[in-house]
């Protein structure tokens, strides 16, 4: 049985909002996909123009919408400020690969880790069974995000080409 995702409106954390995306959110999210902080660990497209970074980005506010139950797709808000996001890489039956990302501006700040426990909370709610999320192995801080919410390193590895570099990935799990 395959699962839907159910979003919810909002998720309130201590100090975050955690919700679907408004059109007004479309500079602050091109700015996350093109930041190049952010791109040397969380692959997306190298885009050559603005307009297809927007592009993009338009695409992911949708996807972000609650009638859309084939893609989880969250906004990380800090008072009214979209500073991340946390989508999922796929998911199939009771199983579902997340990725997240803190604009560098707001990194060592645990807000990775309060908005990455949210979302597996509510991933929980939605009946999923495991949550699972991969790294590039010298991302040494996002993998201690994953294991701040519990999540363990399982044996799964493999190699991906990002941008020219090969890289490995490691892989941590929970079980909801």
């Amino acid at each position: 049985m395959n699962l839907q995702i159910r979003k919810k409106n909002r998720i309130k954390t201590d100090r975050l909002v955690i919700k679907p995306y408004t059109n007004e959110d479309i500079d602050d999210l091109v700015e996350l996909l093109t930041n190049s902080e952010i791109t040397k660990t969380f692959m997306v497209p190298d885009f050559e123009t603005r307009d297809k970074a927007v592009e993009l980005a338009k695409k992911l506010v949708g996807f972000s919408q609650i009638d859309d139950t084939n893609h989880l797709e969250y906004g990380i808000y800090l008072a009214g400020k979209l500073i991340g996001f946390i989508n999922d890489c796929g998911f199939e039956n009771n199983e579902i690969e997340i990725g997240y990302v803190v604009h560098p501006d707001y990194k060592g700040q645990g807000y990775a880790t309060e908005s990455v426990k949210a979302v597996i909370e509510d991933l929980r709610d939605m009946g999923f069974k495991k949550a699972i999320a991969g790294f590039f192995e010298e991302n040494v801080a996002s993998r201690r995000v994953m294991e701040k919410c519990g999540m363990k390193l399982n044996n799964e590895t493999d190699e991906e080409e990002y941008r020219g570099v090969v890289h490995k990935c490691l892989y941590c799990e929970i079980e909801l």
